[in-house]
């Protein structure tokens, strides 16, 4: 079974998003799938491309699972990352060879923190998530927003608001995306939420638990 890419990846700005169609060839016929991807995907080359539409795919049949296999190969990533730093520190003489162990890790450490961001979005925002203790474990993979640190757009935080009442498990932390550059100095998850002042003015816009059904 093999696929390949089927025309160009368009980048739809007013969404940030990469229509991206594959096409899988089996004996005697053929299928396509096509794709939202998030951000610009423009540059990416056809193997990267069709991998993030598999990728993509099976999150979508089985989100948690995604992020469980993700979380998993991050934390490997990082465990790799700190033995080659190490090693750097360790002798001069490997210098060559373990700062591109380092910058190979990095580069992966990087390529699964966007699968989870994604992932999680996704999820969250598509509003996929059955349990309230599913969406917990989701939000608690993007860290807490820190006072005095400068966030880029599209970047996720999550705020705890100690005023939610939850319903179904889902804790008190909750998910913010950011729609441009913002400096976090200890705003309420309120002024993100529909109507707030942050969400008004663009800022971003916080995603709470919705019970399905």
């Amino acid at each position: 079974m093999t696929y390949k890419l089927t025309g160009s990846p368009i980048l739809k700005g007013e969404k940030n998003v990469t229509i991206v169609t594959i096409e899988k060839e089996e004996p005697g016929r053929y299928s396509y799938e096509r794709v939202e991807l998030p951000g610009n995907r423009t540059n990416d080359n056809e193997e990267v491309l069709i991998q993030a539409v598999l990728d993509f795919i099976r999150t979508e049949l089985d989100p948690t699972n995604a992020i469980v296999t993700a979380q998993a190969k991050l934390e490997q990533t990082l465990a790799k990352l700190e033995q080659a730093e190490q090693k750097l520190a360790e002798t001069e003489t490997k210098q060559t060879a373990t700062d591109q162990a380092v910058k190979h890790n990095q580069e992966e450490t990087d390529r699964y923190g966007k699968i989870i961001h994604a992932v999680v979005l996704n999820a969250v925002a598509g509003k996929t998530i059955a349990y309230g203790t599913n969406y917990k474990e989701l939000v608690e993979l993007i860290p807490l927003a820190e006072i005095g640190k400068h966030y880029l757009a599209h970047d996720l935080i999550t705020i705890e608001d100690p005023t939610h009442v939850e319903v179904d498990g889902e804790g008190k932390r909750i998910l913010v995306q950011l729609n441009k550059e913002f400096t976090y100095n200890g705003e309420p998850v309120s002024d993100f939420a529909r109507n707030g002042r942050l969400e008004m003015d663009g800022t971003g816009a916080a995603w709470k638990y919705e019970p399905k059904g």
